[in-house]
């Protein structure tokens, strides 16, 4: 089972997080929804204290992985929130499982493979050389330049935790990401879906949230400018506000909005 934390009580939410990244990265979320939901973090294979099995890793792996915790929690469904690999785990367990998933919320994340060789080669680096190839210049990556600027200690700590992981465990999740294409699938997603993306963001290129928005009956796209990658540590407040207004509003029901998408920049 995946390594997880378990807090508060009420309606669940799974945290899904970023590659490289553990339930840690999740810390401003957890402390403030606690008190009204459950709430589930957990680490993807390979990754923090959860099992790294042999590879080849590929995305439907990742979300058994999902499944298996909400089986072995006693979870029917649950809201999800996903963070770019995260988010995109996310995406193809409400395509496949729609009992599972109550709603959707994508930070930053990829439906595609833009660049599988890059994810390859990455793997490859990382096998040969240690987890050093993956932790230069994240800092300035994964944040936007104010925040890089004056980095608070959960960025720093989140960053230096890369250096931390299992080689193989992130290098085989690498290869799952260049194996991923969920642009076919996204139709079959019928939970209500919220695609964010920071303008500041360096890593995951803003058509993505675009395409989420176009393809999934319903969803609906903030573009977020000056956030960046890891937004949810940046804006936690703002971000807050954002999911529990999707998780009460009429978007709920996503008969409400029918086949169209409507994207807001704020």
């Amino acid at each position: 089972m995946s390594a997880h934390t378990d807090e508060g009580s009420g309606t669940p939410v799974l945290l899904s997080a970023s590659l490289g990244t553990t339930a840690a990265m999740w810390a401003p979320q957890r402390e403030r929804l606690r008190d009204e939901y459950r709430v589930i973090a957990y680490d993807h294979r390979g990754h923090g204290d959860s099992p790294a099995p042999p590879g080849p890793y590929r995305l439907a792996g990742l979300v058994d992985d999902a499944l298996a915790l909400l089986d072995t929690l006693g979870i029917d469904s649950a809201h999800v929130v996903g963070v770019s690999l995260g988010g995109t785990v996310g995406l193809a367990l409400a395509a496949g499982h729609p009992d599972r998933v109550r709603s959707l919320v994508t930070v930053n994340s990829p439906v595609v493979a833009d660049d599988p060789e890059f994810w390859r080669d990455r793997a490859a680096a990382v096998r040969a050389q240690g987890m050093t190839v993956a932790t230069g210049g994240l800092l300035g990556r994964w944040y936007a330049p104010e925040a890089a600027a004056a980095p608070t200690a959960l960025m720093t700590e989140t960053v230096a935790g890369v250096g931390r992981l299992d080689p193989e465990g992130y290098a085989a999740c690498c290869e799952a990401i260049a194996g991923i294409d969920l642009r076919e699938r996204l139709a079959d997603v019928r939970c209500p879906v919220l695609a964010v993306n920071g303008l500041a963001d360096a890593v995951v290129p803003a058509h993505h949230a675009h395409t989420i928005a176009a393809r999934v009956p319903g969803a609906r796209h903030l573009a977020l400018p000056g956030a960046g990658h890891l937004l949810t540590q940046e804006i936690p407040d703002r971000l807050h506000t954002l999911l529990t207004e999707h998780w009460t509003g009429p978007d709920q029901d996503p008969a409400a909005t029918g086949p169209t998408h409507r994207e807001d920049v704020t």
